[in-house]
C-alpha cells in the first residue's frame, strides 16, 4: 500500500521562511568570516612617521581646497566697496562715515588672508611635539585604517605604575564614505574627510610600487573624489 504525503500551505510557507532564515544566517557568517580575514590581512600595511613640514604643507593644500575660493569672494565684495567708498571720499573729503566704512573694508579683506596664516602657525606649533609619533596605514578591499602606535616605553611605564596602558582606537575609512577624498601631491598623499579632519601618508615610507597600488585604489574607488594634483613622475 502506498502513501501520499503532502505538506499544507502554512507547512511549506514555514518552511520558506526558514530557508530564507537559514540563507540570511549563511550569508551574515560568510560576511562576519571575510571581516575578520580582512581585518588580520589587509592588502597593504604601512608603517610611517609625519614631518611638521609635511603637515604644513597638508594645511595649506586643505586651505586651498575649502577655504580660498570663499576668501577670494570675501575680498571682492569687500573690494567693490572699498572702491565705492573711495569715490564717495573723492567727492566729500569731509565725510567721517566714508572714511571709516573705508578703513573697515581695507581690515576686513586683511583679516580674511592673516587668518589662515595665522590658524595655521598656530597648528604647526602645537603639532611640533608629535613629529616622533609613529602610525600604520592598512589598505583592505573596501576601506582603509590609520593607527596611532602606543611607545612601548609608555606601554611599560603603565603597566609599572599600575594603570591601564593607553588605547587609540584605528581611525576606520570607508571607501563609501561622504566627504571622504584624497589629494595626490608629489611627495605625499593628503586624506580628506569633509573639512573636518586631514591626514598624511608621506610617499618617503612607501615604496614605488606602494605608491602605484594606492593611486589605482583611490581611483577606482573615488573616482572624481580623488585628485592628482601635481604631475607625477
Amino acid at each position: 500500500m502506498k502513501y501520499k504525503i503532502s505538506m499544507s500551505k502554512e507547512t511549506k510557507a514555514e518552511k520558506s521562511t526558514l530557508d530564507k532564515q537559514l540563507n540570511e544566517l549563511r550569508k551574515e557568517t560568510a560576511e562576519e568570516i571575510n571581516e575578520s580575514f580582512e581585518e588580520v590581512n589587509p592588502n597593504l600595511s604601512v608603517s610611517y612617521d609625519i614631518k611638521n613640514t609635511e603637515e604644513e604643507e597638508a594645511f595649506i593644500a586643505y586651505q586651498k581646497k575649502y577655504i580660498l575660493k570663499s576668501n577670494v569672494l570675501k575680498t571682492v565684495a569687500f573690494g567693490i566697496l572699498a572702491i565705492l567708498f573711495i569715490y564717495q571720499i573723492v567727492n566729500a573729503p569731509d565725510n567721517f562715515a566714508s572714511w571709516l566704512c573705508f578703513v573697515v573694508c581695507l581690515a576686513v579683506i586683511f583679516i580674511v588672508w592673516y587668518n589662515p596664516i595665522k590658524i595655521r602657525k598656530t597648528l604647526m606649533q602645537s603639532l611640533k611635539p608629535l613629529e616622533d609619533d609613529r602610525y600604520i596605514f592598512k589598505l583592505y578591499e573596501n576601506k582603509f585604517s590609520i593607527e596611532t602606535v602606543i611607545p612601548q616605553e609608555e606601554i611599560d611605564e603603565a603597566i609599572k605604575e599600575g594603570e591601564e596602558p593607553i588605547k587609540i582606537p584605528p581611525r576606520v575609512f570607508d571607501f563609501s564614505d561622504t566627504g571622504l577624498s584624497v589629494m595626490e601631491k608629489k611627495d605625499m598623499f593628503i586624506i580628506f574627510l569633509k573639512k573636518e579632519s586631514i591626514y598624511v601618508l608621506p610617499k618617503r615610507c612607501l615604496t614605488e610600487s606602494e605608491i602605484k597600488e594606492l593611486r589605482y585604489v583611490f581611483d577606482q574607488k573615488l573616482g572624481d573624489d580623488f585628485e592628482l594634483e601635481e604631475l607625477v613622475q
